[in-house]
């Protein structure tokens, strides 16, 4: 059969529930199947495998950072006494395989080879059975350097060719990006106001509660097991096979509970696995590799800073009719997924409105700082950001309400995105816009606050509201698709298998069970999942807001093919339709009449007595449109999820100290599986955004030093930083490929939130803010009291 035959049939699969109007599991609150063991503490983390059975028994892996931003190796060596304790050095020579990890560009090793290129790579791993002798030679390890010129500052570094990074590329401009779209010249003609501002935005750390953390251990026939903390294990896989110049079928790769990623451990996750199975590998004896808090603000990727110049123009109507943007990225020593991330911060640089003429360009700029990554918001968050605060200061010198402004530019079915994409369904947002403003009474708490602040000297009140789309699983062309493995044991329970991971967001172990329940009427407590290894079929990774949506796909599929076999057996043995059957509470039965049933455990031995099968692959490959580079139009993204954030703030111009009070999200993200689910994510996204706005900064010395590497001087929110959380809207505009209509959830409130907050300052104090974060040294420079 071919693909096309077969993805008309998961299509066909798809379709069939999409306008289901009632649902069992689908859209309620259903408790996570692993909800117990974690609140009892059973849940086993990285370090808890080590702990439990290899403790004393495995090598104690630590790494060597460079203490130099840009410097030649010369040579790195073990002192005697060292070695006479046994204690083993690995350096880039040491790799059997390939010493490259680099994900878009090939362009970074796994251990420096040559030179260094920021100040905290990885020059060298050290290991020992006893754990402060691997700490002693961290410090005692010699490193012999050969000082280089370096360069910290991106527009610097734009326009230099005497200090390279990256000698072989010939320049210090890593990606290139670019959107052209109508006549921006023409456009900026017919504008009635016009607004242009550089945006400033800065680097954020993950701060996960678990750093990154790794167990390998060798296994017969030369291979390895991993037990790390990453969100996609079959990428893990093929960078250890790379590395160790392994077949993949000789790396296995389980990823546990984890502590948090938020994209970092999408990125540094395959890393810190190859490091611990390089050691296990060359030593034939388990290896452990967890990061201090230190090192993992050190060496792990961060989100980007960005430069954004911004201008963008309205007509008399309060029409949009141009923007030229200009978007530089601090991509650091290494293009990691910065392509990726500028390309997205480039297709979404209009916002979710309607711009008809549009001149993008995007520059991924190489410094010898650390490294950008993937981070919950992906490349939207900053753009996001400029985007917001254009939108409400073009309101403001149109004489318009910021939310009516929105609304008369907000996309909606059947318009058409810079990239000329044509939004044909799932289009949401304007609904959900004007919902949020309903909820928090927009109208007239602005007045009200208005007329607070008339009497008010020192606290002032603001309110500001924020729209924001992210596309939905990977960009372009580029290939994406769903797969999973459901099979009913012989008692009618069911075991499911999924590459994907359980990063405290509950796809595998709340959506996926949801989807096999609804379909095949089992109970949650009957469904086992496998989740996050490369045992199980590969899903794709848990990023980019899919691993509930694009990733359920596949269970979706699967689950379905079962259904359809169960259900034409059960019309057989009970005499009904098959359109007569409910499958719920472990049985079927008939609609119409519910005296005739069969427990499903009945029903799969009747299965197995026919030779029925009873287990399904489901695979997925997502369609997607052509796109051409050279002047960023065609097809960019599958769907997009939509998110209306309003925040409310109060400011102490005194002290120059930001108050978030109250937030009122809403969400078009297609079908809500579980809502509690989704506030927890909402919750989460809230509290992640109030502190990129208000308090989270790196901070580099002359020497590309990140200083503050601890949660004492790296500042994040407390839950007294959390305001009220407004209950959510939903909009539930269906995505006609996803899982009965759903679309992403995760990123969502975070990429709007900071813009929210920043248009709700300018409200409070009538500035115009273009810098994060907004501590209060920034609030009290804004007012003029610094």
């Amino acid at each position: 059969m071919t693909r096309g035959a077969l993805m008309g049939d998961a299509t066909s699969l798809l379709e069939k529930w999409l306008s289901a109007s009632e649902f069992l599991v689908i859209g309620k609150k259903v408790s996570r199947v692993d909800s117990l063991e974690k609140a009892l503490g059973k849940a086993l983390f990285t370090e808890d495998y080590y702990i439990d059975y290899f403790l004393g028994n495995a090598l104690y892996v630590k790494q060597v950072l460079s203490t130099h931003p840009h410097a030649r190796l010369k040579s790195i060596s073990l002192p005697e006494h060292l070695r006479s304790k046994d204690v083993k050095l690995f350096t880039a020579r040491d790799i059997p395989g390939e010493n490259q990890v680099g994900y878009a560009l090939p362009d970074q090793p796994l251990l420096a080879e040559g030179k260094v290129r920021y100040h905290g790579e990885v020059v060298a791993l050290v290991a020992s059975m006893d754990m402060d002798e691997a700490l002693r030679a961290v410090e005692e390890i010699r490193v012999e350097y050969e000082p280089l010129p370096y360069i910290l500052d991106p527009l610097e570094a734009m326009n230099r060719n005497d200090i390279l990074i990256h000698e072989e590329a010939g320049s210090n401009i890593a990606f290139k990006t670019r959107v052209r779209r109508g006549d921006v010249e023409e456009g900026f003609s017919r504008a009635h106001v016009i607004v242009e501002n550089e945006y400033r935005l800065h680097h954020q750390e993950h701060a996960y509660l678990e750093t990154e953390a790794a167990l390998a251990i060798p296994g017969i026939e030369g291979g390895v097991t991993i037990i790390g903390g990453l969100q996609y294990p079959h990428l893990g896989q093929r960078i250890v096979a790379r590395v160790l110049g392994l077949p993949l079928s000789k790396v296995k790769i389980v990823a546990p509970y984890i502590g948090g990623g938020f994209g970092g451990k999408d990125d540094e996750g395959p890393l810190t696995c190859a490091k611990a199975a390089l050691v296990a590998y060359l030593t034939g004896k388990p290896a452990l590799l967890i990061y201090s808090r230190e090192e993992s603000i050190k060496v792990h990727p961060k989100r980007e800073a960005a430069i954004i110049r911004y201008k963008s123009g309205a007509d008399a109507d309060g029409r949009l009719t141009a923007i030229d943007v200009t978007i530089i990225h601090d991509t650091g020593a290494y293009a990691n997924r910065g392509p990726f991330i500028l390309w997205r911060a480039t297709m979404h640089a209009s916002g979710p409105y309607v711009v008809p003429n549009a001149r993008v360009d995007g520059y991924a700029v190489y410094t010898n700082k650390v490294y950008q990554g993937s981070f919950r918001g992906f490349g939207n968050l900053s753009i996001q950001f400029a985007v917001e605060r254009q939108m409400d200061q073009l309101a403001e010198r149109l004489g318009l309400d910021p939310v009516e402004f929105r609304l008369r530019n907000i996309v909606r079915e059947g318009s058409y995105t810079i990239t000329g994409q044509l939004l044909d369904h799932s289009v949401g947002v304007a609904d959900a816009l004007v919902k949020v403003a309903n909820a928090c009474r927009w109208r007239e708490r602005r007045r009200e606050i208005e007329e607070f602040n008339k009497h008010s000297e020192r606290i002032k009140k603001g309110i500001g509201v924020a729209v924001a789309w992210h596309g939905i699983s990977t960009s372009r062309g580029v290939p994406d698709w769903s797969n999973a493995y459901v099979k009913i044991e012989q008692d009618g329970s069911v075991t499911l298998y999924t590459g994907i991971v359980e990063i405290g967001q509950g796809s595998p172990s709340s959506a996926h069970v949801q989807i096999v329940c609804e379909l095949l009427g089992v109970t949650p407590d009957r469904v086992r999942v496998v989740y996050g290894t490369t045992d199980a079929p590969d899903a794709g990774a848990t990023h980019a807001s899919r691993g509930s949506s694009i990733g359920g796909i596949g269970v979706y599929v699967a689950a379905s093919k079962l259904r359809e076999r169960l259900s034409e057996l059960a019309s057989r043995v009970l005499g009904v339709s098959a359109e007569d059957l409910v499958f719920a509470d472990n049985k079927v039965y008939s609609r119409s009449n519910p005296g005739k049933q069969i427990s499903l455990r009945d029903l799969v031995k009747e299965a197995i007595a026919r030779g029925i099968e009873l287990s399904a692959t489901g695979y997925f490959f997502l369609p997607k449109g052509r796109f051409d580079d050279t002047v960023g139009q065609g097809f960019a993204y599958p769907a997009y999820s939509y998110i209306v954030v309003v925040s409310e703030v109060e400011v102490d111009t005194l002290t120059g100290v930001v108050r978030v009070t109250r937030v009122y999200p809403g969400l078009a993200a297609g079908r809500i599986i579980n809502p509690q689910q989704v506030e927890g994510q909402i919750e989460g996204a809230v509290a992640q955004g109030v502190g990129y706005a208000l308090m989270e900064k790196l901070v580099f010395n002359d020497n590309g030093e990140v200083l503050n590497t601890n949660l004492t001087d790296y500042v994040i929110p407390t839950i007294k930083d959390v305001p009220e959380i407004a209950e959510p809207v939903y909009v539930e505009d269906l995505f006609k490929y996803g899982p009965f209509g759903a679309k992403g959830v995760g990123e969502m409130a975070l990429i709007p939130m900071p813009a929210s907050i920043a248009n709700a300052v300018s409200h409070a104090l009538g500035v115009n803010v273009t810098r994060t974060p907004l501590t209060p040294e920034e609030v009290l420079r804004l007012i003029g009291r610094l």
